[in-house]
């Protein structure tokens, strides 16, 4: 973990490294507005840590586990911060743990694992999952059926919410179900979720403005936009109000130069974006396969990659798990890193 946020003139707060590492990889990172972290993982575990922060120095310690039936791949905090929801690959349910209970409890089900999970504030708590079953659900945890069902084009490989902005993104759609000569359309949904009980239907429904496989995306602090993240090292910027248009735009980040093939032209290492998480004063940050975390500027200054902070972290790779805790101003930041060999693409 470390500060984030804080002015650029103040030194830099050495990282900390939590005690007591998963067995597996690291699938999500989740903070509370009460200083807990919860970190899931594929070996079917969940663990909570208290964090403490004096100033820029933050500790933390492991303070409940809970196994679930098979890999975890999401989770996210209640309002409170007294309830983690998660979910995986194990039996396809949705559950909701509180830290120090010996068990978790079921609150709903896909019929394939789900992907993403989190927690809105409406409507006395919602808990919203997407899934790779086509389908985003909603649920009220006193209920055991979900409140609503939106079925999308293909699996849910990404989501994020910030009331009352919804986005989600999906999988290509397979060369089996593909027209002749069509792209590989994988599809970005933005919905408004104050007519969720009302109507099913998106807001909008757009190709993914980049070309290869979404690997995370996150929604803008204001609503109005969300960057998204892929597998080829680039992000994108975009607005959902289509007056703002002009002011999307896409960069490269998570490259590194290559072997020189022949003369005048270079190969480069290309990594995947693993997960963006953005300030509450609008500046984001990105994490990617490369073991570098990147601080950029603000959403809307193009090309953001320009004056970004690189931060390396050594013989790491990042694995898709960044986030700022929901509280201003943002202090924290938690990095899940993994020491197995770096994988790249090389791009000529």
């Amino acid at each position: 973990m470390a500060a984030f946020g804080a002015p650029q003139a103040a030194p830099q707060a050495p990282d900390y490294k939590c005690p007591a590492p998963m067995s597996d990889g690291i699938s999500s990172l989740s903070l509370s507005n009460n200083n807990l972290l919860v970190a899931t993982s594929f070996d079917s575990s969940v663990r909570c840590y208290q964090v403490q922060q004096q100033g820029q120095q933050v500790a933390a310690n492991a303070v409940a586990e809970v196994k679930s039936d098979g890999p975890v791949l999401c989770s996210d905090f209640d309002g409170s911060g007294s309830a983690v929801y998660f979910a995986g690959a194990g039996d396809n349910t949705a559950k909701m743990w509180q830290p120090g209970q010996p068990t978790a409890q079921t609150i709903g089900r896909h019929e394939k694992p789900i992907k993403c999970i989190q927690y809105v504030q409406m409507h006395n708590g919602l808990v919203i999952t997407g899934g790779w079953d086509n389908s985003v659900k909603f649920w009220d945890t006193r209920q055991p059926n979900p409140i609503q069902s939106i079925t999308v084009a293909q699996r849910v490989y990404a989501m994020d919410i910030r009331s009352p902005l919804m986005v989600v993104a999906t999988a290509d759609v397979p060369a089996h179900e593909r027209q002749q000569n069509s792209p590989e359309l994988r599809y970005v949904y933005t919905f408004n979720l104050q007519t969720f009980q009302h109507s099913t239907q998106p807001h909008s429904m757009d190709p993914s403005p980049l070309k290869h496989q979404t690997r995370c995306i996150a929604t803008f602090p204001d609503q109005t936009g969300y960057a998204i993240g892929s597998i080829e090292g680039r992000v994108a910027i975009q607005h959902v109000d289509a007056s703002k248009k002009d002011k999307n735009f896409a960069f490269k980040c998570h490259r590194q130069s290559g072997q020189q093939l022949v003369q005048g032209k270079q190969t480069s290492e290309v990594y995947a974006v693993n997960a963006i998480a953005f300030h509450p004063l609008g500046t984001f940050a990105t994490a990617g396969s490369d073991g570098v975390f990147v601080s950029e500027r603000a959403q809307d200054t193009a090309p953001a990659a320009a004056a970004a902070d690189h931060t390396p972290l050594p013989a790491r790779t990042i694995a898709c798990a960044l986030r700022a805790p929901p509280r201003a101003p943002g202090s924290l930041l938690a990095l899940a890193c993994r020491s197995q060999p770096r994988t790249s693409r090389r791009h000529g």
